[in-house]
């Protein structure tokens, strides 16, 4: 791999003062280079990476070159081709483009989120006691309840809002509780993607590179103005150190090759190079401006400088870092007071010889980060130097990592193998059973004749009275007509003298077959079937059987989904860690506080005080549509048997996992079913009560009645025998009048009759009066016992009688 100007790596353990000059770090540079080597050298690893890199992305686009086809298809010269064919299409089919899509957008349809959570002893102990203080509020809800109506207290956690039971506090821990540094790290790091707009855009090239190359690159900035940015890298123009293991995680170096403008390296570079030098470098250039000379100059009133016709030039640049391992010592020395101090002694110790106070070397080995641009194929470099503001483990600062976040499907000799790639071959194949379809297509016949010139009398040949093959050819081929002499060995004719020909197309259905066959290549080398794609669903297939099939596709592609999501968690990971270190004051920091708040970036900077914080990052992905229509199908049943709630559904739907989803189903479905049970009971209990209380009503209402009629028979007693009395009376005082009368007569009183008669009428009217009062007084008391309860009748049509 190495060029005819191959130079070797620098010694790594040299001082951390001699990593740091300019020398080193070009003597580094010019390594890559001699390893990798640059476009123009065939045979160096870079052009031969590429090469595949692009060969593999034009099968991605279904842009592939056809010259191949057409040399294979040119009947004379298959070498060279004579373009006998070249009227044929020669479009690729997009096939593999159609399957790379799908798997991409398979990908992407679960849009990845990161979940962050502190794994120090502090963060977990301090989300431990937290955890517990929601057990016991919840195990203590109701009188917490009675406390907050009774008494009016005022509680951190309304008990309305607590979980009803422990289960379904744990699930509301492995989605809710977070510690302030995990919601300030999910904060900022979920601010800094939203700000690169990763997701939308870098992620999804990233995807697109993992299918058609097999590798993705992403690099990571910290930018004095922007703040921290995550860009996306061509995989194309990546170098790193040798390695076999797909995630990088063991590269020594990694650069990035450029091509830019000699004006954009004087923006770059600033200082750094002067004007002779930008000259040299022209020379290096391969594309240049024909406008005008290298060295013309023109003013340019609106920057008010001089630009030089160089500007224009290009030039290929090496963005490179390297990590080494700098030592660091140490010395812990006694004083005159017997305390122990301890002193930097940098990268270079010597024991002081003869020492009056005690001294102890301690070393402390510490991964470092250096970085510059190295300008290909010249001596120039710029920006070298250690770099600032590396992200550090908090509970382990002696290592560090690289700005580049790199991840491969799978790796084989520094060339990574994608599923594009595995399929180029059946894709080729398939292209050129395209062209023979075609090439059958072009060739076909009309229907035609058979005629048998001999069999025919007085038919004309021609001027010349005879036909030449060519000439019966022609007519073949524009009239489907095909003349011929046919005889038997006795001289008579074999066959009728015309004949029908039936032309097909020849090969047709061969091809066809061949066709579909090198399609079943394709799906069986990517793994995305018919089920997958849903190109042809089938009715009558067993939802089992489908699910079988789309299983099996996922487990097809598992590593590029598995490769997604570890280049996903690295960026996030590398962004927490940088979040960690924002120097205060800077303008940096100060744009992170106005978007996450002051308080979150203290809590994050952990360097300058106690505790420090260390996060792990997971990758949390939306459910899929199949786990989205199962969960859906689950809760439409629950809630056609009122298992669950409206809010219930809700609360199901806003889960993002579909694990914590079915937990929560389960949990709500008890617990309405509990629920339900509960009222069951209590209506039964009501309608008991009712029973009881209507049953009680009733036998009330029978007292009440028997104890008002026998009240009514006494009364009617009671007025039937004061009326009798009443009319014993009358009658007695009728009677002594009458006797009275009669002794009158007797004793010899006797008066006229007209007299006797006016004393009887008036004696009669008198007794008339007092018999009406008294009916009247009757009357009136009868009025006010019908108004309490009802008299019965009899006794007032016995008074009638009687009258």
């Amino acid at each position: 791999m190495a060029n005819k100007n191959s130079s070797s790596f620098p010694d790594p353990l040299l001082p951390k003062e001699k990593k740091e000059m300019k020398e080193y770090g070009l003597k580094y540079a010019k390594a890559i280079q001699s390893q990798w080597g640059n476009g123009s050298d065939y045979n160096s690893l870079f052009r031969k990476r590429r090469k595949v890199f692009d060969r593999n992305r034009d099968y991605a686009n279904g842009t592939q070159d056809t010259t191949v086809y057409k040399q294979i298809l040119t009947s004379l010269d298959p070498n060279n081709g004579d373009g006998s064919l070249i009227n044929l299409d020669f479009t690729p089919v997009p096939i593999l483009s159609k399957f790379a899509r799908i798997v991409v957008n398979k990908i992407l349809s679960r849009d990845p989120y990161p979940n962050l959570e502190a794994v120090d002893p502090l963060s977990s102990s301090e989300k431990n006691k937290q955890k517990r203080r929601v057990n016991l509020q919840v195990q203590a809800k109701e009188h917490l309840r009675k406390l907050k109506e009774q008494h009016g207290m005022v509680l951190d956690m309304d008990p309305d809002e607590m979980p009803e039971s422990l289960e379904e506090a744990e699930i509301l821990f492995d989605t809710n509780i977070k510690t302030d540094a995990e919601i300030a790290a999910q904060i900022g790091t979920n601010m800094t993607l939203e700000w690169c707009n990763f997701n939308d855009s870098t992620y999804r090239r990233c995807v697109n590179d993992m299918v058609a190359l097999g590798m993705a690159v992403t690099r990571r900035t910290n930018d004095p103005t922007y703040g921290i940015s995550v860009e996306y890298v061509d995989p194309c123009n990546f170098v790193h150190s040798y390695t076999e293991d797909p995630s990088f995680d063991d590269l020594i170096y990694a650069g990035h090759v450029k091509r830019i403008s000699i004006s954009e390296l004087k923006r770059l570079a600033g200082d750094e190079l002067t004007e002779d030098d930008y000259k040299k470098i022209q020379k290096l250039a391969t594309r240049h401006n024909t406008s005008g000379g290298p060295y013309d100059s023109t003013y340019d009133k609106i920057t008010e400088k001089y630009n030089m016709g160089y500007d224009e030039y290009m030039v290929e640049i090496l963005d490179f870092e390297f990590i080494s391992t700098d030592t660091n010592y140490f010395e812990e020395k006694e004083n005159r007071f017997g305390n122990t101090n301890f002193y930097d002694k940098g990268s270079s110790y010597k024991e002081k010889a003869n020492s009056v106070f005690s001294r102890t070397p301690h070393k402390l080995e510490v991964m470092n980060v250096y970085s510059g641009t190295y300008i290909m194929g010249s001596d120039y470099m710029f920006g070298y130097g250690l770099k600032s503001n590396m992200p550090r483990n908090m509970h382990d600062i002696s290592k560090t990592n690289m700005s580049f976040s790199v991840v491969a499907t799978n790796i084989r000799e520094m060339i990574p193998k994608s599923m594009i790639d595995g399929c180029v071959g059946f894709a080729d194949m398939l292209q050129l059973t395209h062209l023979k379809i075609q090439q059958s297509i072009a060739k076909a016949k009309p229907d035609g004749l058979i005629i048998d010139i001999e069999g025919l009398e007085n038919v004309q040949l021609g001027k010349g009275g005879e036909l030449q093959p060519l000439d019966l050819h022609d007519i073949y081929e524009q009239t489907g007509v095909f003349y011929y002499r046919s005889k038997n060995p006795e001289g008579g004719f074999q066959n009728p003298p015309v004949r029908e020909i039936g032309n097909s197309i020849r090969n047709i259905n061969e091809l066809i077959g061949l066709y579909n066959h090198y399609l079943r290549m394709i799906r069986d080398s990517t793994g995305v079937n018919e089920v997958m794609d849903a190109s042809s669903p089938k009715s009558e297939a067993l939802v089992g059987v489908r699910e079988q099939a789309l299983a099996a596709a996922n487990n097809a592609i598992y590593d590029i989904t598995n490769a997604s999501s570890v280049l996903y968690k690295k960026v996030c990971s590398d962004i927490v860690k940088c979040l960690q270190i924002l120097p205060e004051g800077s303008v940096v920091s100060r744009l992170y506080e106005n978007a996450i708040g002051k308080k979150n970036v203290e809590v994050l900077n952990s360097f300058n005080r106690l505790p420090m914080y260390n996060f792990g990052v997971t990758v949390q992905k939306e459910m899929e549509d199949a786990e989205k229509a199962y969960l859906e199908q689950n809760i439409q049943i629950s809630l056609s048997q009122k298992e669950l709630d409206i809010e219930d559904a809700m609360a199901i739907r806003s889960m993002k996992d579909i694990n914590q989803a079915e937990r929560l189903l389960l949990l709500r479905r008890k617990k309405r079913i509990a629920m339900n049970q509960q009222i069951t009971q209590q209506n039964i209990q009501a309608q008991s009560q009712a029973q009881i209380q209507a049953s009680q009503a009733q036998s009330q209402m029978k007292a009440q009645e028997m104890q008002l009629e026998s009240q009514l028979s006494a009364q009617e007693l009671q007025l039937k025998t004061q009326l009798e009395i009443q009319l014993e009376s009358v009658k007695h005082e009728f009677r002594k009048e009458i006797e009275t009368i009669k002794a009158q007569a007797t004793l010899g009183f006797k008066e006229d009759d007209k007299n006797f008669r006016e004393k009887l009428e008036v004696l009669k009217e008198e007794g008339k009066d007092r018999r009406i009062g008294m009916q009247a007084d009757n009357q009136e008391k009868m009025i006010e016992k019908r108004n309490e309860p009802e008299i019965q009748e009899d006794s007032i049509d016995n008074f009638n009688e009687f009258d």
